[in-house]
């Protein structure tokens, strides 16, 4: 399909803000009312209609799901998933995202089967092996979510997992393993909760347990992870695209969708419009048959976010700053059984959200033996109608070729700082790979292709569909709608419009020094009357860099003076240490030191004006539209609304 062009586009924003593009432009989207979640709902799930359920497909009980929210007496559906893992040779385990969707229908139409049927699908699950099993977060989740449901159906069999295990035993383990994994959300977070593609996995896995689960215990857990897992959503984007540091981000299909170009996104995508419809800046013209079937999922589960989070979700507590702390599911090599056991703080982001842009970044503790490929660890967002509508910068050290997607978009040779609206960073990149060797061989194939000899390069990259660009006084200017963007890039630059990685839609500044780095500063018009008044402001203080200490100061165009200060990372460190990667930062003459609360577990989220936090196994939303509190400090979590 042809692109529009953008005064096409901004009408269509404007349309779709009123609800009016499926009259005046019929194709580009459903003509249903999708104004409210209930009736998006009923249209998500109205388009799985006659769905083929196909056998041991990864979503074919979302189908299933969907027909009999339609029709409760499908008896086609009913023998499907009766039969939907016979064709599974013996020995060999079932579709493992399949799991907990069975799971779900049997729990939902336990009644539709007959003993027969259920007792036929209870030999097949029975014959599998793995519903114990773990890897990352989202496999974890999703067998055991299944294992437990089962265990719950069955509760007087023996022979699970091959003859191995009671009913009582696999739902026991499962039990144990899924509130430590919920439990530990309030403790310290994961790097995937943010993810575009495995948050909305998480997700449906909880929306099972929920659904399904008969201990009020179970069930009040798996509310408290939805409710953290969606406000963490809420809160960590902006209209759809999430902001860094993100783990599995993916760049290259991060999209400020629209609607007029049909076709496969992320799940979060559709997560965030399934909610927040109009937080976003589109809307679907259909659910694809692929991953769209999370969001099938969304709308067929009896959980829906409170007004506080979807208030949150909205922007009506912004301007807010907010930082977090994720860590990794577990490591490989170093804590064996997985299972929640990554160390707190692996991750502490900072953001800033505003009415229209938001800007996030963050330091890292590095394990040298993990796999940091898809972990976006800056970006900039502003509000557009465009493809897309973000800027990121980073150090080739991941994929780092030429013809290699723009992935990896974090090193260890990377220290940031930020405030507020302003970020400064700085790349200090060695000539060999202090690194080599380090962690798992699939992973170095992606690390090790310059090993002997690191790209010296920092690059950047911004849309070409930006409104309005100026280069002036070694600075780059950037106005899309009423947004202006100052860049400077603190080395020579060149300017590519053809660098294959960053794809076709943007340009990329490259900055080929072993030291160099990139400010950043960003204002409206609510502040600036125009774009040549911002550039006036900030051509009034030019940075000052001390290349010898490798340190960066810079007075922003709001009055406040923010130095970063290159921090050498210990980086020879034995097996199973963290690397800490963080400047020194200062602003306004105050060093701004690591909070010890998210290194020691007490907090995930804390935000500024308290819009939300999660300090002490307490979850807190205050909102415009209302309040929460989930405390989970005993062993059942106490849900407060107001």
């Amino acid at each position: 399909m042809t692109k529009p062009n953008k005064p096409v586009r901004r009408l269509v924003a404007f349309l779709l803000a009123f609800g009016l593009v499926a009259v005046l432009l019929p194709g580009l989207a459903a003509a249903a009312d999708l104004s409210t979640l209930e009736k998006r709902a009923a249209w998500v799930i109205e388009q799985r209609r006659g769905e083929r359920v196909d056998p041991n497909a990864k979503f074919g009980a979302a189908a299933a799901l969907a027909r009999l929210a339609l029709n409760p007496e499908d008896a086609e559906v009913i023998d499907r998933i009766t039969h939907f893992y016979d064709k599974v040779p013996a020995g060999k385990n079932g579709e493992q995202f399949s799991y907990p969707g069975v799971a779900w229908v049997l729990g939902k139409y336990w009644d539709k089967f007959t003993p027969e049927q259920r007792n036929h699908l209870k030999d097949r699950l029975m014959s599998f092996n793995d519903l114990l099993g773990h890897g990352t977060e989202n496999h974890a989740i999703m067998k055991c979510v299944a294992a437990y449901l089962f265990a719950q159906y069955w509760p007087n069999e023996t022979g699970w997992l091959r003859g191995k295990i009671s009913s009582a035993e696999l739902g026991e383990t499962a039990r144990t393993n899924l509130l430590a994994v919920m439990r530990s959300l309030y403790d310290k977070s994961y790097e995937e909760n943010l993810s575009h593609n495995y948050a909305p996995v998480h997700l449906f896995a909880y929306y099972a347990l929920y659904d399904c689960a008969t201990d009020p215990e179970m069930k009040a857990a798996a509310n408290a992870a939805l409710h953290f897992h969606v406000a963490n959503m809420a809160a960590n984007h902006f209209e759809g695209v999430t902001i860094p540091p993100a783990n599995r981000d993916y760049p290259t299909t991060t999209w400020n969708t629209y609607t007029y170009e049909p076709g496969s996104c992320h799940a979060g995508h559709l997560i965030h419009w399934f909610y927040w419809a109009d937080a976003q800046n589109w809307t679907p013209a259909e659910i694809d048959r692929w991953d769209g079937n999370y969001v099938v999922y969304a709308a067929l589960s009896t959980w829906r976010p409170p007004a506080a989070i979807e208030s949150l979700a909205r922007g009506q507590t912004v301007p807010y700053e907010l930082t977090a702390s994720a860590c990794s599911f577990g490591h490989a090599g170093v804590s064996p059984g997985f299972w929640g056991t990554g160390t707190p703080a692996e991750c502490v982001r900072y953001v800033y959200r505003d009415k229209l842009y938001a800007m996030g970044s963050g330091f890292f503790q590095y394990y040298p033996e993990e796999f940091y490929v898809d972990y976006t660890a800056f970006r900039l967002i502003y509000k557009s109608p465009d493809k897309y509508n973000y800027i990121e910068c980073y150090h080739p050290y991941w994929r780092s070729d030429d013809d290699c997607p723009w992935r990896g978009l974090n090193s260890p040779f990377m220290q940031m700082a930020q405030h507020k609206s302003t970020a400064i960073a700085i790349f200090n990149i060695p000539a060999k790979d202090p690194w080599a060797g380090r962690g798992r061989a699939d992973w170095l194939l992606l690390r090790d292709g310059h090993y002997n000899k690191l790209i010296q390069e920092a690059l950047l990259r911004y849309p070409k569909s930006i409104d309005e660009r100026v280069e002036s006084n070694g600075w780059i200017f950037l106005r899309e709608g009423d947004v202006y963007i100052a860049i400077r890039p603190l080395r020579d630059y060149t300017l590519d419009a053809n660098y294959k990685p960053a794809g076709e839609d943007f340009y990329v500044v490259r900055s080929a020094f072993p030291q160099t780095g990139f400010i950043f500063d960003i204002a409206t018009k609510e502040q600036f009357a125009t774009f040549e008044v911002f550039q006036k402001a900030v051509n009034q203080n030019a940075p000052v860099v001390d290349w010898n200490r490798l340190s960066v100061t810079y007075k922003n165009v709001r009055g406040d003076t923010i130095t970063a200060r290159w921090n050498p990372p210990k980086y020879d460190v034995p097996k199973g240490e963290r690397v800490l990667v963080r400047p020194e930062i200062i602003v306004n003459g105050a060093v701004v030191p690591i909070d010890e609360d998210f290194l020691n577990a007490k907090a995930v989220i804390k935000s500024n004006p308290p819009c939300i936090e999660l300090v002490n196994r307490v979850l807190r939303i205050r909102t415009p539209a209302g309040q929460l509190e989930i405390d989970w400090r005993d062993k059942v979590p106490v849900f407060r609304y107001q």
